[in-house]
């Protein structure tokens, strides 16, 4: 890269490029704001040049200065890039759940049903599932595994459970007894002593049902969190169209 070919234009030159992104990955790497130096090292490049590109990178606005001078950041343009590369690429169901969680300040998680068990679709980082395991491995445990249970009547066809322990018909009848009034399943201190949750189905355009979004909370909490499964009703009715789970 001749030093002047970037003198004479305030845009890199195309052979400049490979090098501009470089540079571009390392100051991402670095969230202090790498200075010259620093980056000229890493990218194995004369420091005169790195200056000159990061100049260059600077006036189009993809660099920006630290305000001490001692570094640089991502400048505007990259980071509107990434927005648009990332709202491309989130899951469709991420809004839905995002605002689930903020609406009601609890931890909201998505799964999705398949024949021999459950897939966890969207855990809430925030507040994780407290025992995944036993989640997933006996169905009476959870909010969600009897609502399991209640879509899946036919769940001891021999291609059917994978759940590592079975319920028990008495169970299986109470907890059917008590969706049909409520309309969705509650769970109180079976996975945690000091947890309770909630389950509300989602079904797709046939009405099948393929998961179901669920709200964790303490226990202390959980009389009033009912207030919310108005909430996550909404939620499951706008995932239905989604489509998202039913490919599981």
């Amino acid at each position: 890269m001749s030093g002047a070919g970037l003198a004479g234009d305030t845009r890199l030159p195309e052979k400049g490029l490979g090098l501009a992104l470089e540079i571009l990955e390392q100051v991402a790497r670095d969230d202090r704001g790498a200075s010259a130096a620093e980056i000229a090292r890493a990218v194995g490049a004369p420091r005169a040049t790195v200056y000159r590109v990061v100049n260059s990178l600077v006036r189009d606005e993809y660099l920006v200065r630290r305000p001490d001078f001692s570094g640089f950041l991502l400048g505007t343009r990259v980071l509107e890039l990434a927005a648009i590369v990332g709202a491309r690429t989130r899951p469709a169901h991420a809004a839905v759940v995002e605002r689930l969680r903020s609406e009601t300040g609890e931890a909201v998680h998505l799964f999705a049903f398949h024949r021999s068990g459950l897939l966890v679709i969207d855990e809430d980082a925030a507040q994780p599932l407290s025992d995944p395991d036993v989640l997933l491995a006996d169905p009476t445990r959870s909010a969600i595994g009897h609502l399991w249970l209640v879509a899946h009547p036919d769940r001891r066809l021999p291609q059917a459970p994978s759940w590592r322990i079975d319920a028990a018909s008495g169970d299986v009848r109470a907890i059917h007894e008590a969706y049909a009034v409520r309309g969705y399943t509650e769970q109180v201190a079976l996975l945690s002593s000091d947890r309770g949750c909630l389950a509300v189905p989602i079904h797709d355009h046939a009405a099948r049902p393929v998961g179901a979004v669920t709200l964790s909370t303490s226990i202390s909490r959980l009389s009033v969190a009912a207030r919310h499964v108005g909430a996550l009703r909404d939620a499951a009715r706008a995932l239905a169209p989604i489509g998202a789970l039913s490919d599981w």
